[in-house]
């Protein structure tokens, strides 16, 4: 191979990693297709709408009891439902209508109430994270996917410049201009290419297999991923929260997660007091008719006189009114012990709002210190490590083209080039990383507060 054909080699396979990708559009469709349409995201939908339609039922009187009886109160010579038998009083058989209503101690279905609508809330909350989450996950794997394959493509130029580097290495070896050293180390350069292309490919397809869990028919396929400009948005989403917390509002509060945690509490208080509620007095009001069987006369059967006589008494249809409550004796005596378990759980409850507050902030702070951490490096890397690789590499094939310098000196200064982007890459995978792991943290993917409401075929 020429001298002139090396170093044009070298510098288009120097400088040709700095060609950029052009910017592909409609993330923010994707995500709102995902957040609405994608079954993960249905379900959680389909949760917190169950509860609504719970919430408009709770709060209300138990249902009336309606009762329907025949009845035939005794006399001295038995039962007599046909009235055949001799009667020595007034026939009372009939038919009975009965209807009561329960009424809760005062207080309980308030409290029932407030506790189904602390309950809505909580799902709603839970759908956001979730969502949240879901897209977290997508990015996270997405970020991932692109990273190995921009890694991917630099290793390929590896492997090419480590091949042209072994074949002219064993071609000056041939000839004697140079020894068996530097043949050996082209081969060992191309063999770890060779490595990081089998790992880098392994990955990409790993990925890829994850990506498909977010495709939806007809909606979303793997091509609408792809090429998906990721790092403007996330970028966008940090420089929001670094805005956020410059403010006074407590970032964490704020967040679907806290509010859970926070809910929970509340719902839990109020659990305490509706154990207490179900144990107090409950009262029932009854009343009842009876519509007695018609009967003008009846018979006499006294020991002087048989025979049919007029009834004159009074003979009216009969009813009753009263009321029933059920009192606690038996549980009074376990009270503290029915009552004991929500009560705890109310008093701990503020305890895990304060554990998950001091969590949230925990790991918020702790990922803002690394996303600047890394943030540092890639300047550094990009700013001056790359760009001194690329003066020392511009030296080697100037002195190589004069005639000064090694045939491997120039590959060895190409190839560390492209790892330093490789290792670029790598820090900026992991910044975004740490960004998404934040936006999950805070929900800040998706910050749509309506829940969409999706009707399922009977």
């Amino acid at each position: 191979m020429s001298r002139t054909l090396i170093i044009i080699l070298l510098f288009n396979y120097g400088f040709a990693s700095r060609i950029l990708l052009a910017e592909p559009k409609g993330l923010e469709n994707i995500l709102e297709i995902l957040a609405s349409e994608h079954p993960e995201s249905k379900s959680l939908a389909g949760i917190s709408q169950a509860h609504k339609a719970h919430t408009e039922a709770s709060g209300i009187l138990p249902d009336p009891k309606i009762g329907f009886a025949y009845r035939n109160y005794p006399t001295r010579n038995g039962y007599s439902l046909g009235g055949n038998k001799g009667l020595d009083t007034p026939t009372m058989t009939g038919m009975e209508f009965s209807i009561s209503q329960e009424f809760p101690f005062p207080g309980k279905l308030s409290t029932e109430n407030r506790i189904s609508q602390i309950m809505q809330n909580e799902a709603n909350f839970g759908y956001l994270a979730g969502v949240n989450r879901m897209l977290g996950d997508f990015f996270s794997l997405l970020n991932r996917y692109q990273s190995s394959g921009k890694k991917k493509a630099l290793n390929d130029r590896i492997l090419v410049l480590s091949n042209a580097q072994k074949n002219i290495s064993e071609s000056s070896y041939s000839s004697g201009g140079s020894n068996l050293t530097g043949v050996l180390k082209a081969s060992v350069a191309k063999t770890e290419a060779l490595e990081k292309d089998t790992e880098y490919s392994t990955s990409i397809k790993d990925l890829h297999s994850q990506l498909e869990y977010f495709q939806i028919s007809q909606k979303l396929n793997f091509s609408d991923f792809e090429n998906l400009e990721l790092n403007s948005f996330l970028e966008k989403r940090n420089e929001e929260i670094l805005s956020l917390l410059q403010g006074e509002n407590n970032l964490v509060e704020t967040t679907p997660e806290y509010k859970t945690v926070a809910s929970e509490e509340k719902r839990l208080k109020e659990q305490a007091k509706l154990t207490k509620y179900s144990l107090a007095p409950q009262t029932e009001v009854f009343f009842s008719y009876m519509k007695r069987r018609s009967q003008t006369f009846t018979q006499d059967q006294g020991p002087l006189n048989y025979g049919l006589m007029d009834v004159t008494e009074y003979r009216g249809d009969l009813f009753s009114l009263g009321v029933n409550m059920k009192v606690p004796v038996w549980s009074a005596l376990k009270w503290n012990s029915i009552t004991g378990e929500t009560e705890h759980l109310a008093a701990v409850g503020k305890d895990s709002v304060e554990k998950t507050r001091a969590q949230m902030l925990t790991q918020l702070n702790r990922n803002l210190t690394l996303v600047q951490g890394l943030t540092n490096q890639i300047q550094l890397v990009e700013k001056r490590l790359i760009p001194e690789l690329e003066k020392a590499s511009r030296a080697g094939v100037y002195q190589y083209s004069s005639g000064k310098g090694n045939i491997q000196e120039p590959f060895l200064a190409q190839t560390e080039i492209l790892n330093a982007r490789i290792r670029l890459e790598d820090l900026k995978e992991k910044r975004n990383e740490t960004i998404i792991g934040n936006l999950k943290l805070l929900s800040f993917i998706y910050k749509e507060t309506k829940i969409p409401t999706h009707h399922h075929k009977q």
